[in-house]
Order: C-alpha cells, then structure tokens, then sequence
C-alpha cells in the first residue's frame, strides 16, 4: 500500500485573519489517530480559549509518497514447483 504525507492543520483566525499550525505525519492512519485520541485536545482547546470558536481541526493528505508499496520479487524462470 502507498502511503503519503498527511498533515494535521489547525485553523484558527486572529483579528479576521487566518492562520494554521501544521504537524506532520508519515500517513493519514497516524494523523487520523492523533484526532481521534484526544491527544491534540489541549492545543485546540487553548487556542479556542484566546481566539474564539471560530477554528477548524482537520488531517489533509499530500502527494507526496512517504512509503512505497512493497512487491514481491518475481518468481525465477527457471523456477519449477517441487
């Protein structure tokens, strides 16, 4: 399977003016998992605490291949079942 670099982007807006905090990770299992564990909780709830509610936590996947498939090597021609 071909994974990719994803990021966890954090959005948040200070005087109407965007802004966004960028993690990265090797796949979007692991940034998936960062979510949904609860562990970037606090850095959402504090900024939510200084700018208001107007913020957006989200893992957005790149193009960029982090891990490449894993093929099996071909069988040898002279190969033969025992």
């Amino acid at each position: 399977m071909i994974e990719y670099f994803t990021a966890l982007v954090i959005t948040y807006f200070i005087n109407d003016k965007p802004f966004e905090a960028h993690i990265w990770f090797e796949n979007h299992r692991e940034c998936q998992h960062v979510m949904q564990s609860d562990m970037a909780d606090p850095v959402y709830d504090y900024l939510m605490t200084l700018y208001g509610r107007n913020i957006m936590m989200r893992c957005i996947t790149t193009d960029e291949v982090s891990r490449e498939a894993i093929r099996p090597k071909a069988r040898p021609k002279n190969w033969t079942r025992q």
